[in-house]
């Protein structure tokens, strides 16, 4: 009988963001960050993506906080994952809030990095063009104030006037 290998089976995919107190150090946010993804190695899973959001304002008070420190880690796991992370989160003082929603049952990774990847040029491209734009209308006022100020246009509104 052939031993033919069967493909391994893809996990379910999750994204987790979560929001810490913004006075949190940076080196208390790596720890926090190595847990995270300690738990997700004990499951078997894989950090496909971590994402430092940076120190926002928040929508709404928190716990008399108005700033946090936003994360975001896309990941693979089997079985609970998920409730130990949570678990881990509801744990730590420092945390505010954490969403965490299910992206797949059988998460394709590489397809996620291409779409992102995609996804994060397009937004360069737009960007690019928005300052190209930006540039243009600055040039144009310039133009427009060197204009008003050129010898030839002052003549030209002294014998307007003079005519009036």
């Amino acid at each position: 009988m052939a031993n033919t290998a069967m493909p391994e089976a893809k996990l379910p995919g999750y994204e987790t963001t979560f929001i810490t107190r913004s006075e949190l150090t940076d080196e208390a946010l790596k720890t926090l960050q190595e847990r995270v993804n300690g738990i997700i190695a004990n499951y078997g899973g894989e950090v496909v993506l971590t994402e430092d959001w940076g120190r926002r304002k928040l929508a709404y008070p928190i716990h008399k906080e108005t700033r946090g420190h936003y994360t975001y880690v896309v990941y693979t796991g089997k079985g609970d994952v998920v409730h130990e992370i949570e678990r881990n989160l509801r744990l730590h003082d420092h945390v505010l809030r954490f969403l965490t929603v299910n992206l797949e049952k059988e998460f394709d990774i590489e397809g996620f990095r291409k779409r992102r990847t995609e996804i994060q040029a397009a937004a360069k491209r737009r960007e690019e063009e928005r300052e190209a734009r930006r540039e243009e209308r600055m040039a144009e006022r310039r133009g427009y104030s060197e204009e008003r100020h050129s010898p030839k246009f002052e003549a030209e509104e002294a014998s307007a006037e003079s005519a009036e």
